[in-house]
């Protein structure tokens, strides 16, 4: 008898505590994409009037020149120093002294605002090209690494844009929580990144915004990958080096808009990191001297000049865990200087609406699950052309979107992809989901279609499926472990091309 209970307590432990559970290794098919997720209804886009912005002047609650107090320091930054050209104005001695009150950390809704009138988009965007469909928009989403505007004129178009003009754009708030805080049209919540529009985060004239969530991404292949695609790129090379930094180690999300993607100088990075004060200033100051100092909107880092023409970015901490490279425009009076230690000073100055609301945009990837990457492009919204030349897709011309929007999660067999097209009109919008309804089903028939656009984009295409809601189409496909290291690699030579050789 004590031989059959140790045996059944044997038995028991090994169906209980078997190591080889814990060690054993899931073979997963990296040819075969994830089932794709179901198209969604988009929730209605509602546009909110702007917060008036009190930034763009200086708040003059506090003189520029304070001298700092006991324990308080300022490193290259003395109080006599000449202000830099970029700098805005101090208050006048005799100036009244107007109370306006603090932002609040948390304070403002994702931007949702009507633009400043007279605002002219500008600039296109680099296109990736070999790789058509929605495995394009993947790669690009990682890709734009240009910039901003000219000297003093902020990251806005135009004159007087400054800081705090908003984009004329909509938010979705489709991340909070997973799921969209708008009720969706014809049914279900909307999942995370379906209703993307990451433009209405920054200011006025943004063409392109791409959100990264390392932490996602940590620990997988893709994040060396991912860090490869921006390697090439001028802001990678000046801010962190021509060797692989780790961000992804480093930061847990990062994101990159530019109202001129073609213009390294026009970039607004915005970076989530864990990073302590003092690592943070070690990291930022590895590639170039950067000289920092507190002031209203946080740790201000002014750099050396850069190595790219007209670039008269700062970096900024406004709050613990949060810092930005940013034009001087954008960011009215919160280059003032203030008290404050290095390692704890956070803003006190008023915010322009835009840096108010940025930490949110997080939201839009979702928690505690969601996509690693968004990307939002503002596109022309113009109509292609193709007569004879159509490549044997049956379509002669076709209207296409003047806001793109596209969300990828990671899952275990691949990729999830999830987005939303903006047209000008209903009509547009439902003729273009006629055409690619055409153009995928003379895909699907035809051999010699997928053999010239290439197995990888061929499947991306088989996946793809539309929901059309009034001028607006949601979308969704899914991609392959071995489809989505094709395109990154295709995408990674198309980068080099551009912008040169990663070190």
């Amino acid at each position: 008898m004590s031989v059959l209970l140790h045996a059944v307590a044997l038995v028991v432990a090994l169906l209980v505590f078997d190591p080889t559970e814990r060690s054993r290794t899931e073979l997963v098919d990296i040819e075969m994409a994830p089932l794709p997720p179901e198209v969604e209804a988009l929730p209605a886009e509602v546009a909110r009037p702007p917060e008036q912005d009190t930034a763009a002047q200086p708040d003059d609650t506090t003189a520029a020149n304070t001298v700092p107090g006991p324990g308080e320091i300022v490193v290259d930054a003395g109080v006599d120093a000449p202000a830099p050209p970029d700098a805005p104005p101090d208050a006048a001695i005799d100036a009244p002294r107007k109370r306006r009150p603090d932002a609040a950390v948390d304070a403002g809704e994702p931007l949702i605002a009507e633009a400043d009138a007279g605002v002219v988009d500008d600039g296109g965007v680099v296109a990736i090209e070999g790789d058509g469909g929605t495995g394009d928009a993947m790669v690009v989403a990682v890709a734009p690494g240009a910039g901003s505007g000219s000297a003093g004129s902020g990251a806005g178009v135009g004159e007087g844009s400054g800081s705090g003009a908003l984009a004329h754009e909509t938010g979705s708030g489709s991340g909070v929580p997973g799921a969209t805080n708008e009720p969706a049209v014809e049914g279900a919540p909307t999942t995370a990144g379906t209703a993307a529009n990451l433009l209405a985060y920054f200011p006025a004239g943004h063409t392109v915004t791409a959100l990264i969530r390392f932490d996602r991404l940590r620990g997988t292949e893709w994040a060396a990958q991912t860090e490869r695609l921006l390697r090439p790129m001028p802001d990678y090379v000046v801010l962190f080096g021509p060797t692989d930094a780790g961000i992804a180690n480093k930061l847990d999300t990062l994101v990159i808009s530019s109202p001129r993607p073609r213009d390294a100088a026009a970039t607004t990075l915005v970076a989530h990191t864990r990073l302590g004060r003092s690592e943070l200033r070690d990291f930022l100051g590895a590639a170039a001297t950067v000289s920092w100092s507190a002031a209203k909107g946080g740790l201000l880092g002014r750099r050396a000049p850069s190595q790219i023409p007209n670039d008269k970015r700062v970096f900024l901490s406004p709050f613990k865990g949060w810092f930005l490279l940013a034009q001087p425009g954008d960011l009215g009076g919160l280059m003032t200087a203030a008290r404050g230690e290095l390692d704890a000073v956070e803003a006190t100055g008023k915010l322009p609406p835009w840096l108010a609301g940025i930490r949110k945009i997080e939201a839009e990837a979702g928690d505690p699950r969601g996509p690693a990457l968004v990307l939002t492009l503002r596109l022309g919204g113009e109509r292609v052309e193709l007569g004879d030349n159509d490549f044997g897709l049956g379509v002669k011309s076709f209207a296409t979107p003047d806001r793109v929007s596209l969300a990828m999660e990671l899952v275990k067999q691949g990729w999830l992809v999830r987005g939303n097209m903006r047209f000008t009109s209903d009509a547009a919008a439902a003729e273009f989901v006629t055409a690619a309804e055409a153009a995928k089903q003379r895909i699907a028939d035809s051999r010699t279609l997928q053999l010239a656009i290439g197995k990888a984009p061929a499947r991306v295409v088989a996946n793809l499926a539309f929901r059309r809601t009034g001028p607006r189409v949601s979308y969704t496909t899914s991609v392959s472990i071995a489809d989505a290291r094709l395109i990154l690699q295709v995408a990674a030579q198309q980068l080099d091309t551009y912008f040169g050789p990663a070190p």
